[in-house]
């Protein structure tokens, strides 16, 4: 269930550059899957050591994802390799390092929510969370009363459901939709078909402000084809462990604002798959949920983890370009954060902070690297948006403002001496895209050096 890995140098400049190539794409997800099972292990090695209460749970839930990786090989991929995963674990071994309180036994919940995917007809024993009997990325039963730790057994196969103690809670047999107690990870978005004709993207270019149209007039870019599958998205809006602390989630959507999502984020991905198809291409391979999160008191707010790689949490978007630019950065942000998984791009300990346009604080090295890079994506959104549509002013001075500041940091960081011999490598191919761009026609019109508008922090 893990592997070494590395990327050749075509591969490691040609993500830096802005290529999606799906094969390095899949490398990348494929490293951070073996990350979350080392991280797996690691809970399970250091909750053993400890003579932690939960230990055995962990251990026998990790015993049961093998046994199961024979028979439902993909099942136990998803469950093992579910973003939100990453969170728990990372947060539960610096808990346990410290001697904090810390609930170690969610592995057998996995191998619970695994067995039910799967139709296993098992009965699997994990603990229970204050409240819910909650199995990652698949839902959570309410139970009120419940304590954590509480021993809770799932019964698979045509028939699921839950014992506590006596009590017998009956589970959906299709497990990605409500029923009675059971609250559903649920799963938004067809597979757009990359045309002007599906209704998502008729949508989405409604929502634009203009109306759909089918013909181009000459001179309009050709839609960049995704070449990818677009697999459904999950909405986690119950997972105890979305994202950091510092990310306030929202409480369960109701049906009518989950339909009001789903518009929002189907819009916004047949505008990259019909348009973007380096940005839908990327989102493909990597973004598996997405998390709402509670609206700022003005604008919007997303953000990636580098533990949870596959998801992005963003407050409501105004409409589907406003989500589509955010998918375009966050993106970015999830690419580079696994390249650091396998690359040291920056030096440790220079302790140099930077100027950032994006940001009134100060930004370490990685820090700059990271939002570079994210606003090379929100400049190549915009890039397409204005080819596209030429009276569009508002695309060409995004465009260009966060072109220049991109490549501002960029070369700020290649002269910092803050950088490794492969940072310095990728951020040189970052640059060459950002430079090549900045010899591109602009409309004369076009503020092209004001001050970039500011987004939410990265």
């Amino acid at each position: 269930m893990t592997a070494r890995f590395s990327l050749s140098r075509a591969a490691f400049t040609g993500l830096a550059a802005g290529a999606a190539d799906p094969a390095v794409l899949r490398r990348l997800a494929d490293a951070e899957h073996s990350k979350n099972i080392l991280l797996l292990r690691a809970v399970v090695a250091r909750a053993t050591v400890l003579g932690h209460e939960g230990a055995r749970a962990a251990a026998e839930g990790i015993g049961l994802l093998a046994a199961l990786q024979r028979s439902a090989p993909a099942v136990v991929r998803q469950v093992a390799g579910y973003p939100l995963v990453g969170t728990w674990a990372t947060a539960t071994l610096l808990a346990l390092g410290r001697g904090a309180d810390a609930l170690p036994g969610r592995p057998a919940a996995l191998a619970a929510a695994a067995a039910l995917l799967a139709g296993a007809d098992l009965a699997v024993t994990f603990p229970a969370e204050a409240g819910a009997a909650a199995l990652p990325g698949v839902g959570r039963a309410l139970l009120p009363g419940l304590r954590a730790g509480e021993p809770v057994t799932l019964h698979g196969g045509a028939a699921p459901y839950l014992t506590v103690g006596g009590t017998r809670v009956p589970l959906p047999r299709r497990p990605r939709t409500d029923a009675g107690p059971w609250q559903a990870v649920r799963p938004i978005g067809t597979p757009p078909d990359g045309t002007d004709a599906h209704p998502a993207a008729a949508a989405c270019q409604a929502s634009e402000g203009r109306p759909a149209v089918g013909a181009r007039p000459p001179g309009r870019v050709r839609p960049e084809p995704a070449d990818a599958v677009w697999p459904a998205l999950l909405v986690d809006d119950v997972d105890a462990w979305r994202f950091s602390e510092d990310i306030a989630p929202l409480d369960r959507l109701t049906p009518a604002a989950l339909t009001d999502w789903a518009a929002l984020i189907t819009g916004a991905r047949a505008l990259l798959a019909g348009h973007h198809g380096a940005v839908a291409r990327s989102l493909a391979a990597i973004t598996k949920v997405v998390v709402p999160l509670s609206p700022p008191a003005r604008g919007t707010r997303s953000a990636t983890s580098r533990t949870a790689y596959g998801g992005i949490a963003l407050s409501r978007p105004a409409d589907t370009r406003s989500a589509a630019v955010t998918l375009a950065h966050e993106v970015q942000h999830a690419k580079l954060a696994a390249l650091m998984d396998l690359f040291d791009l920056v030096r440790p300990g220079t302790g140099r902070t930077f100027h950032a346009a994006w940001r009134d604080d100060p930004r370490p090295a990685a820090a700059l690297l990271q939002g570079a890079y994210a606003h090379m994506g929100v400049a190549g959104f915009w890039r397409v948006q204005g080819r596209r549509h030429p009276e569009d002013d508002l695309a060409h001075d995004e465009f260009a403002r966060w072109r220049d500041a991109a490549a501002e940091a960029a070369a700020e960081l290649l002269g910092s001496g803050t950088l490794t011999e492969a940072g310095a490598v990728f951020t040189r191919a970052m640059l060459g895209t950002l430079r090549a761009w900045q010899d591109e026609h602009l409309p004369a019109r076009t503020a092209a050096h004001g001050r970039p508008s500011r987004r939410p922090p990265d």
